[in-house]
């Protein structure tokens, strides 16, 4: 029964978008307060489900598990449960405790060409996938297959029906560069991790030159990612789509990169402003 909780609260937490650690007792020696195969889930609040024999080891395991759901990796962890260790019980214990995180989540904002593509690769990749556009034509489940939610929504009030937090990450490949233009201004609006926006050296300088003008302040412009998408010398939608995807792969996974600047990663910028202009980005 302690496993199905364990079980049936983690996929509760899954569905609700909740970052947790499931802890397992792999391996004990000597006394320990629970046998093996103990488990527990530790939700990103602290609160618990399971046990793996509780007091002051399990305490441990707690703080462990909220380490490892910040971290993002699996590892062993050995405690030893002697009294030289502050602890009762005499034995050793082995836990495994891996992360269970929530799906990314990517708003690509434009289905054409180009958004088509990145909805497929980015939901092979592991992102939970909403897509928009204002044309009921493209904005289909039978256009975007792999999108989890599809939305017909214009372009200039996207955001007040589409949630957007901490972790989101936007993208930005509409059909014209004044939709492009009100996607990122509303965009800048919102506390997104990464924006992201299709288009040339030319493009983002006169974008920026604009979002300054509507009062975005330089802190702001380094927020979007312009060109987007790794160097890898991409052409069609699908290789633009899987260089955007290796970019929010890169961003997710290293925090190091400073948004919007250049990075070893970022596509240069080129004198005559040919990047991901000369690529379709639109319907």
């Amino acid at each position: 029964m302690e496993a199905t909780n364990v079980f049936e609260a983690l996929e509760t937490r899954r569905k609700q978008g909740v970052a947790c650690a499931l802890v397992i007792l792999v391996d004990s020696q000597g006394s320990v307060p629970a046998k093996k195969g103990a488990k527990m889930l530790v939700a990103a609040d602290g609160s618990t489900t399971g046990t793996v024999g509780g007091g002051a080891m399990e305490q441990d395991a707690v703080q462990t598990g909220l380490q490892i759901i910040t971290e993002g990796e699996a590892r062993l962890v050995h405690m030893d449960l002697t009294e030289a260790a502050g602890y009762a019980c005499g034995g050793r214990a082995t836990l495994y405790i891996e992360p269970i995180l929530p799906a990314p989540r990517l708003v690509v904002c434009g289905a054409g060409h180009v958004g088509q593509a990145l909805c497929h690769v980015a939901a092979y990749v592991g992102f939970s996938v909403t897509a928009v556009d204002d044309r009921e034509s493209f904005a289909s489940p039978d256009v975007l297959p792999d999108a989890d939610h599809v939305a017909v929504h214009a372009f200039d009030s996207l955001f007040a029906d589409i949630p957007v937090d901490e972790e989101t990450f936007v993208t930005v490949c509409t059909r014209g560069h004044a939709h492009d233009f009100n996607v990122v201004q509303r965009a800048l609006q919102t506390p997104a991790r990464y924006i992201g926006l299709l288009g040339s050296r030319r493009k983002r300088d006169t974008f920026f030159e604009k979002l300054r003008d509507a009062g975005f302040s330089d802190n702001d412009l380094e927020r979007v990612f312009t060109p987007v998408g790794l160097d890898i010398g991409a052409g069609s939608p699908r290789e633009i789509a899987v260089s955007i995807v290796g970019e929010l792969i890169d961003q997710r996974r290293c925090h190091a990169r400073k948004p919007g600047g250049p990075s070893p990663g970022r596509r240069g910028v080129q004198e005559d402003g040919k990047q991901q202009a000369a690529a379709p980005c639109a319907g």
